[in-house]
This record gives structure tokens, sequence and C-alpha cells, in this order.
């Protein structure tokens, strides 16, 4: 007599082995995704940070000098010498191009730059971008903010536990 089905043991080896290669096959896709969305963030973040380094170089270049500099509710003094090379936390800077009221003002509000102009301690409006969780800045000669011609800035970008650090030096020609 001739049987034309599958004996028990034929379906579960069939199974096991089906079952391993379905297990390979998602292992490699889960992999190459996780791969995927690590370097979309990281150029996310990393075009996001050029994107707000070069709108914030254009602005500070037609500036005269730092007019105001704060981190959480604390301000810094703006005539204290600061060392060079120190890194200073900041979340809002102003940039005076002009008079006491004209001023490029950089605020960071839940990881959201903002840009405005106007007064030195106005919230600006203007969303920049993204993902940044802290910035700092930093000087090149011991002096202080308002006496400062150049400025270092960095940016720590962070998206989904991934951090990306950017940086770039402005001199101020308006100076």
């Amino acid at each position: 007599m001739k049987n034309k089905g599958f004996s028990l043991v034929e379906l579960l080896v069939s199974l096991g082995i089906s079952s391993i290669i379905i297990g390979l096959i998602f292992s490699f896709f889960i992999i190459n995704f996780k791969g995927y969305k690590s370097v979309r963030n990281d150029f996310e973040m990393q075009f996001q940070a050029q994107y707000i380094l070069n709108f914030m170089a254009g602005r500070i270049v037609d500036s005269n000098s730092v007019s105001f500099a704060r981190v959480n509710t604390q301000n810094y003094s703006m005539t204290a010498v600061r060392s060079a090379g120190a890194e200073y936390p900041i979340h809002k800077i102003s940039f005076k191009y002009g008079s006491e009221s004209e001023n490029y003002v950089f605020h960071i509000i839940n990881n959201t730059i903002r840009y405005g102009k106007g007064e030195k301690e106005m919230n600006p409006t203007v969303e920049l971008g993204n993902y940044v969780d802290e910035m700092y800045v930093s000087l090149f000669k011991d002096e202080s903010f308002q006496d400062a011609k150049a400025v270092k800035l960095k940016l720590v970008m962070k998206k989904d536990e991934q951090l990306h650090e950017a940086f770039q030096a402005v001199y101020m020609r308006n100076n």
C-alpha cells in the first residue's frame, strides 16, 4: 500500500528546519533594520547640527559682541574674564549686531533651538532645528564674553540615546 502523505516524524523535522531558516532570515532583517536606523539617526543629527551651526555662523559673523549668555536660570557675567578653551554650557545666547535692542538670539527649549531678532533677553520663536541636547561656547583668548572677537560653538545632538557632537569657530567681523 502506498502512502501519499507525510509521516509525523517527517512533518516535525521539516517544521524544525523551516523555523530555523525563518529565524535566521528574521534576525538578519532585524539587525539590518537596527543598523539602518542608527545610520539614519546619525545622518539626521549631522544634518541638523550643520544647518544650525551654519545659520548661527552667518549671524555671528555680522555681530559686534556677545550681549547675553545664560545657562538654565543663571546669567553669565559679560565682563568677567573667561579662560581660553574652557567650554561654558549655554541655553540662551545673544549676539549684538547694532544698537542695544538689535540682537540675534538663540535659545534651546525642549531639545529645540529657536532663533529671533530683537532685545537680548527676548524669547525667540523661529525653530532652527531639533535634537539639540546641549550647546557650549568657548573663547580663543582669556577675555570676557563682551570683548570676545571669536567664539567656538559646540552642539551636542541626541536622538534615541545616540549622541553626535559638532563644532564651529566663528569670528565676529563687526568687532
